[in-house]
């Protein structure tokens, strides 16, 4: 894949465009320009819908929008797609991982922000990251592989008690014991799967027959957990939610897309926080049929918005 080539499609785009445009609209007309923050910028879908919506309004025109990642190749392929915009002032572009924008925030009057915490379909197309199950590749699925220990030295460290607890906490696997038995006795004997497809022979024995067809594939939530605790998913979801969104200012709005439910329950959860947020989704918004037709992987997201109270 070229450097410029983008692939992605941003989830639920209208809506959350919609969503987080709002609070811009509110303003006086002397009132200082804002921010809207991008908080994964991926492929850059939702940043371009951003920057659409603010150029085709003038009264939009003297906002500007940051966008973050701590996926360096994601940060140069926006800088190319979007360098008119960046030169224009409208558009920042950081490699930084979202869980430390909190100064950021500090700096800027933001009125909206969005995180979409899934893989960008960039990312899990490119097989060196060994993100997805589909494509032959090095066990890495690190979103920064310059920073932490890839996939495959999270297996030759951990124990089988503790890879079995990441199976069963982030992947909802329900053999996740037979899984990890298996992974350790395959290094025990110097077998550790060094790429996805080892990976994925792997988990298929391990797996009974008569679970290995299933609505989905049976390597699915192996795959899902272990990139969840490769990235530290979940200690940087808790980041953002307890000190970077609270920064928002007030009558702001922040926008979360989850991809599974222990994602989903920590931004409801938040959300409820009435002294901080009044959650303005009462259950996630989910992709429509016209949308899951056009981006089948949006099956699995859910949106979920809030407006920042004074507190």
């Amino acid at each position: 894949m070229s450097s410029s080539e983008v692939k992605h499609v941003p989830i639920l785009k209208d809506v959350i465009v919609q969503s987080l445009i709002e609070p811009f609209k509110l303003l006086s007309s002397d009132a200082p320009s804002c921010w809207l923050v991008d908080c994964t910028f991926g492929g850059g879908g939702h940043t371009g819908a951003f920057l659409k919506a603010f150029e085709d309004s003038t009264e939009f025109r003297r906002h500007s929008i940051l966008a973050l990642d701590q996926d360096p190749e994601a940060v140069e392929r926006g800088k190319i797609r979007f360098k008119d915009a960046i030169a224009a002032g409208r558009l920042e572009i950081l490699q930084r991982n979202f869980s430390e924008a909190g100064e950021l925030l500090e700096q800027r009057p933001v009125l909206g922000l969005l995180a979409d915490l899934g893989f960008s379909s960039d990312q899990l197309e490119d097989r060196n990251r060994g993100l997805s199950f589909q494509w032959e590749g090095p066990l890495d699925m690190r979103l920064n592989p310059t920073q932490g220990r890839s996939c495959l030295e999270l297996l030759k460290q951990v124990s089988e008690f503790e890879l079995e607890q990441i199976l069963r906490e982030f992947g909802e696997e329900r053999f996740s014991k037979r899984i990890a038995a298996f992974l350790v006795e395959s290094r025990r004997r110097g077998e550790l799967p060094k790429t996805t497809k080892g990976l994925v022979d792997l988990v298929v024995r391990a797996t009974p027959h008569h679970a290995r067809h299933g609505k989905i594939h049976v390597a699915t939530r192996t795959f899902q957990a272990l990139r969840i605790a490769v990235n530290e998913e979940m200690e940087v979801l808790d980041r953002l939610l307890d000190s970077v969104i609270p920064r928002i200012r007030p009558g702001g709005r922040a926008a979360v897309i989850s991809f599974h439910s222990l994602e989903d329950r920590k931004v409801k959860n938040q959300f409820k926080n009435q002294d901080l947020f009044r959650a303005l989704t009462k259950k996630p918004i989910e992709a429509n049929d016209e949308e899951l037709s056009v981006n089948p992987r949006s099956r699995s997201a859910k949106l979920r918005i809030a407006e920042r109270l004074v507190g």
